[in-house]
């Protein structure tokens, strides 16, 4: 039962946000062997994000909540796919990405 949820600074377009599902979606289930079916992705564009006091103009942040265990390695390599995917689909830079991870234990 993972949650992906992302915050993204710019405004991105319908085309954009499906193949930005797609692609998270993919990567969990790539990387963490989910299911599909029960994978979750949440975007939020238009987020007012800051770092080291400013604005950003390209940013993200993302939150990944997952069921079981979570190995560090698993972990590294889906903040890598994260930021190859907004580096490619929206100039976002990975200095430029947050992302944190969770296990949850109880889900509904």
């Amino acid at each position: 039962m993972p949650m992906i949820q992302a915050k993204i600074t710019a405004p991105i377009t319908e085309k954009q946000n499906a193949k930005l599902h797609t692609e998270l979606t993919n990567a969990v289930v790539d990387i963490f062997h989910k299911p599909i079916g029960y994978v979750m992705v949440n975007i939020e564009p238009d987020a007012d994000l800051w770092m080291a006091g400013e604005k950003l103009e390209r940013g993200a942040y993302v939150s990944a909540s997952l069921m079981g265990e979570l190995k560090n390695a698993d972990c590294d390599a889906l903040n890598a796919k994260i930021c190859e995917i907004f580096k490619q689909e929206l100039g976002i830079d990975g200095q430029h990405v947050y992302a944190t991870f969770q296990t949850i234990n109880q889900w509904g």
